[in-house]
């Protein structure tokens, strides 16, 4: 019965006084009282946060009270255990040899993507490195187009070319595998938003390891320098590669390195905390520029799929995490806590997403890989040359992702196509358009001149007196002056009308 009282208790002090009230009244007692509430809290609950955040020139931090509805509450547990169990998925299937090549996994870290997905709207734009997987399914890509991109199949979202670490979506620049490359780009794409002026801000991520990078605080500089509505994050998973924080890093506190640049240090196994840091981050930015957040979290595997992860740090370590800090059991407490969901509730969208993706796995090896013809595929966006060069010279066919998956194109007809210069003849065609304006502008601005001349001639002309001809004879200047004489008389009075003569009267003569 007990069980039931924590579950619809909404405090602490709630708790401890049905406690103590079962134990004077007994089981019929309680019986009777838990029968009146609701069973569970439809409504918003909220929850106040403790030790989740450190600032660093920042007179005012994220509030420390969030509000939580069912409805958030759930959608935000479900979309973590979809991330855990699709790089459960990626692990099982890149040890069974399905997966290929470079696999960096995510496992530990989803309070971070969930948390702040949760915030961003369609408008924002997001760029994080190579361990990518999370990021690219909450941003819009399926899993199943998500995992068979890591597979090698043509149903992959980059048609299975692109590989962990080259995925993209809608305003998701994808992942990069050049430590520490996404961060300027993350700048220009803060710039693009403030030059558009739509409202939207950039999310750069990068790891603790690329935190010492020089391109890192050129991107700061610049973006400081123009105000750039840019949210520089840190995900600080404790290790660089193998390397240890301590070890690597002469400063650890990460959101101190902007200098200039306002920072917060957020609790990131909190998915709460994370969502409150950052819809406190993007009022920031869009308002005084960039801020840098540290997500400070952890990852249970490896580097990558080649690193046990074992080698530099404790299996007990890892154990220890798990227990006291794991993003998805720490979340589900506090639901719980709140009365927003039962707990068998939880347990039915575990084992949903295990069902759904164990599926979409099996799915995934029936199919194919892209065939050779597509290796030359959108090398160019306008192909002008019939040939793109091989290992063995100009051999290779160019063909478009669109001709491959649609078919290629009816031809244009010839009355149809236009000319489009590309590349020098491009420029050179801009530069003649340019010249051929202004020369155009020049003969107009001429001609209005010259129209405007002659009418302001005319006028004149035709205010101007005649001037006088001393050949005419004296009779014909009297004949000139005589009409300004007359002008000079008064107006003649009309006659009056005539009036019918009356009958009886004479006609006179």
């Amino acid at each position: 019965m007990m069980s039931t009282a924590k579950r619809l208790c909404k405090s602490r002090q709630h708790l401890l006084q049905l406690q103590l009230h079962f134990n004077l009244t007994g089981d019929d007692m309680c019986f009777r009282i838990w029968w009146l509430p609701l069973r569970l809290n439809s409504g918003g609950s909220t929850l106040t946060l403790d030790n989740t955040f450190k600032c660093y020139e920042l007179e005012k931090g994220p509030p420390m009270d969030v509000e939580l509805s069912r409805e958030d509450a759930l959608k935000m547990y479900k979309q973590m255990v979809e991330v855990r169990r699709i790089e459960v998925v990626c692990n099982n299937m890149y040890k069974a040899k399905q997966i290929r090549g470079f696999c960096h996994l995510y496992n530990g870290q989803e309070a971070v993507a969930v948390g702040m997905c949760a915030v961003l709207k369609k408008r924002d734009s997001v760029i994080t490195a190579y361990r990518a997987h999370a990021w690219t399914y909450l941003l819009g890509v399926t899993a199943y187009g998500l995992i068979a991109e890591l597979v090698g199949v043509k149903t992959g979202c980059s048609r299975g070319k692109g590989g962990s670490m080259h995925t993209y979506s809608d305003n998701f620049y994808g992942g990069n595998g050049i430590v520490g490359a996404q961060v300027p780009l993350g700048a220009g794409i803060a710039l693009a938003h403030r030059y558009k002026g739509d409202g939207g801000v950039c999310v750069t991520l990068y790891g603790d390891g690329a935190a010492n990078q020089g391109q890192v605080f050129e991107a700061y500089n610049m973006a400081k320098l123009w105000c750039l509505p840019c949210i520089f994050v840190c995900e600080n998973n404790q290790y660089g590669m193998g390397t240890s924080v301590n070890r690597h890093a002469a400063i650890s506190d990460f959101y101190m390195r902007g200098q200039y640049i306002p920072g917060l240090w957020v609790d990131g196994n909190q998915v709460l905390a994370v969502r409150s840091a950052t819809q406190f981050a993007v009022e920031y930015a869009k308002n005084f520029g960039p801020i840098v957040l540290e997500m400070s979290t952890y990852r249970y595997e490896g580097h990558s799929m080649s690193d046990p992860g074992t080698s530099y740090r404790s299996r007990d370590e890892v154990k220890s995490i798990r227990q006291q800090r794991d993003p998805i059991e720490s979340f589900k407490k506090q639901i719980l806590a709140l009365c927003l969901a039962e707990e068998d509730e939880l347990k039915k969208i575990d084992a949903k997403v295990r069902k759904d993706l164990q599926a979409v796995s099996k799915k995934i090896l029936a199919d194919r890989e892209v065939g050779l013809e597509e290796l030359a595929a959108d090398v160019y966006s306008k192909n002008l040359e019939p040939k793109i060069r091989g290992v063995s010279g100009f051999n290779l066919k160019h063909l478009s992702i669109s001709e491959v998956c649609f078919g290629k194109s009816k031809r244009t007809p010839a009355d149809e196509i236009n000319d489009v210069p590309v590349g020098d003849a491009a420029f050179a065609a801009a530069q003649k358009k340019l010249a051929m304006k202004s020369k155009a502008k020049a003969a107009k601005d001429g001609q209005a001149a010259k129209d405007g001349q002659a009418a302001k001639d005319g006028k004149a002309a035709k205010d101007a007196k005649p001037p006088m001809d001393d050949k005419k004879t004296d009779k014909e200047k009297a004949q000139t002056v005589k009409p300004a004489a007359k002008s000079e008389e008064k107006p003649a009075v009309p006659p009056k009308s005539a009036v019918p003569p009356k009958s009886g009267d004479k006609p006179k003569s």
